[in-house]
């Protein structure tokens, strides 16, 4: 099984957004964007849904941003996976409605993958956002910054960009005159 790239980014947004929580400046779609190399436009419709869930808050205009309003303690990433995921019907047989598969009934491939997909979802229900944003014993340490929001931390720290050299400008071409002979 494979989540879609609308959880992935989903879970992306909910924990750039636990992590910043302290700061003073809340941070904005277009800093997540650019921190994960996410289009903007398609962050702005998944922290729409979130917002709507009522896990985030938005904030518009000048000091404006995205703000957690679940408790990363008690958000777990059961739920945003059964909310944000389209299907988790893994084969046909699981939905009754679109199920036309013969051997429906017959076979155990249903009542093992239904098992298996329990087993997923009982595993995701045990972890909370507020558990992804505990440091990893493997993590590399840089001074001052907690080793596994390094990305996260440097987001906002805007790079000095060389000045773009200036135009030069080339002389307009002279075109010969249209001559009036008939």
């Amino acid at each position: 099984m494979r989540l879609t790239q609308w959880t992935d980014y989903s879970l992306r947004v909910l924990m750039y957004c636990a992590a910043c929580a302290g700061r003073e400046h809340p941070p904005t779609v277009s800093e997540i964007a650019e921190a994960h190399g996410i289009s903007r436009s398609h962050l702005t419709k998944i922290v729409m849904i979130l917002a709507g869930h009522g896990w985030l808050g938005t904030t518009r205009g000048r000091g404006g941003g995205l703000r957690l309003l679940a408790d990363p303690r008690q958000l777990t990433l059961g739920q945003i996976v059964r909310e944000t995921e389209p299907d988790l019907n893994l084969v046909e047989c699981f939905d009754a409605g679109s199920n036309t598969c013969r051997l429906d009934g017959y076979c155990r491939l249903k009542g093992a993958l239904g098992q298996a997909m329990g087993a997923f979802l009982a595993a995701l229900d045990g972890v909370t956002l507020a558990d992804l944003l505990t440091p990893s014993a493997r993590a590399p340490s840089v001074a001052g910054q907690l080793p596994h929001l390094i990305p996260i931390q440097m987001a906002p720290l805007k790079r000095p960009v060389a000045p773009a050299a200036p135009a030069v400008k080339t002389p307009a071409r002279k075109t010969a005159k249209p001559s009036s002979k008939a």
